[in-house]
């Protein structure tokens, strides 16, 4: 049977996109079918017997504190009765104008979904809250920043949507759930304000000069600020923070405007900051935590050894006689992905200078370790199964440290969630609306009691 020029035109087409398909799939590997850290706990009663709540979150573009308190934002004036007032219900039309681009993402990345679904259930007992998250994603992501053998040396690789893209690098970076907390009408979104995080939520937190944002600050300009340079905390760029811990404000945010030191030790030790518990698929999910933070003028860790940690050039590489490879091939990183984590002790020797390593094997950058001190209090269990994430979390309600918030039951704390999906990082997440997280009484999301 003879054909036409047309069909075989369309003929070749089909085998092309089948040869990029083949091709795609030899250097990125399949995804695995269930990824899961250890679980360090019991749950101590039954989730399927603990009420639901369905949460849509959706993007927020670069929509920042000084957006939303500026003539550009249409509810400006009424901010002080918070954001569900005006926005209850719209969520999916927010994330569907938000995430194409325009005024408030300069930036799009393509095909990125507007929104999505989070399903909540939480309870407590005598001494723990617990919290279960059940989310779902076109494929898992439980790891983070490569370092790639290029032949000759080790390169730094992967990265998140959309900076390694750009690039033409495969982008890695590790799916993440976020929590943030605080007392009710505690926080103020700065001096004065009526509004607190009850009311406004993470976006008291989101500012022009942090990362990615409209303002964001180059390196060159921290570099001599006295709290933030090279005789200060020597900090790369600005992540979240409180305009409470600031002395006036502007366009940017003020982010150069910090308050002297003592000032922010008085609002630290009276309880003027926001808990904020982070799990991360890559970086803490491998020994059964979630990093443990709290934000004032910055994006703080709580006291003690955190999760994880990073070197500037390769110093780890995983030991063969425990997991059978020195280095996860390119063409496999997908398929080894629930063997990724360089973990202390356990899976990680010292990179070794006379091993042999072929052209594109990878090695995380993050050496994941055993949490101590306040960094431990979140124990985490994570688990990627027929296309969804379920994170369970448990803390005590009192843990005794001051960066952290005290929980009691009979009481609604205000709470929100935010999550990170398909390789990204920093304003490119999913959040919600202020909500309230009641403990045996009425919430958004009600917490049960289980145990005796």
């Amino acid at each position: 049977m003879r054909r036409s020029k047309r069909q075989w035109i369309g003929f070749a087409m089909v085998l092309l996109t089948f040869a990029v398909i083949v091709g795609s799939c030899a250097v990125l590997g399949v995804a695995p079918s269930e990824v899961a850290g250890p679980r360090p706990f019991a749950f101590p009663g039954d989730w399927s017997g603990v009420p639901a709540k369905t949460i849509t979150l959706f993007y927020p573009g670069q929509a920042s504190w000084e957006f939303l308190t500026s003539d550009a934002h249409p509810g400006a004036q009424a901010i002080d009765g918070g954001c569900t007032a005006c926005h209850t219900g719209q969520e999916k039309m927010l994330g569907a104008r938000l995430v194409k681009g325009g005024p408030r993402e300069a930036d799009p990345i393509a095909g990125k979904a507007p929104t999505v679904d989070l399903t909540v259930r939480a309870a407590y007992d005598a001494e723990f809250v617990y919290l279960q998250f059940r989310w779902p994603t076109r494929a898992p992501h439980a790891i983070h920043t490569l370092w790639r053998y290029d032949g000759k040396q080790w390169v730094a690789w992967g990265g998140p949507k959309p900076d390694a893209t750009k690039k033409k690098i495969p982008p890695s970076y590790e799916d993440r759930l976020a929590v943030l907390l605080d007392d009710p009408n505690n926080v103020p979104a700065f001096d004065g304000s009526r509004a607190t995080f009850s009311q406004v939520g993470c976006w008291m937190t989101c500012h022009n000069s942090m990362r990615a944002m409209p303002r964001d600050v180059p390196r060159k300009a921290l570099e001599p600020h006295p709290y933030w340079g090279q005789k200060g905390r020597r900090v790369g760029d600005i992540r979240k923070y409180l305009m409470i811990s600031r002395t006036a404000r502007d366009e940017a945010g003020a982010w150069d405007k910090v308050k002297p030191v003592a000032d922010l030790n008085t609002l630290k030790a009276t309880g003027k900051f926001l808990d904020l518990w982070q799990w991360r698929a890559a970086r803490s999910n491998a020994v059964g935590y979630a990093s443990d933070d709290w934000v004032l003028e910055y994006r703080n860790s709580d006291a003690g050894r955190s999760p994880f940690f990073n070197t500037p050039k390769p110093a780890f590489m995983y030991d063969e006689k425990v997991v059978g490879f020195r280095a996860i091939p390119e063409t496999e990183l997908q398929s080894r992905m629930g063997q990724a984590a360089l973990i202390e002790k356990k899976t990680a020797v010292p990179l070794d200078p006379n091993a042999k390593f072929a052209v594109g094997d990878l090695l995380p950058q993050y050496l994941v370790r055993e949490p101590q001190g306040s960094a431990a209090d979140v124990q985490a269990f994570g688990r990627y199964v027929n296309g969804h994430w379920v994170v369970e979390l448990r803390r005590k309600l009192n843990t005794g440290q001051p960066d952290d918030k005290v929980l009691r039951a009979g009481r609604a704390y205000p709470i929100g969630f935010s999550i990170f999906d398909d390789t990204v990082s920093n304003r490119r997440h999913y959040v919600t609306l202020p909500l309230t997280l009641g403990l045996g009484v009425d919430g958004d999301v009600k917490a049960v009691k289980v145990g005796p």
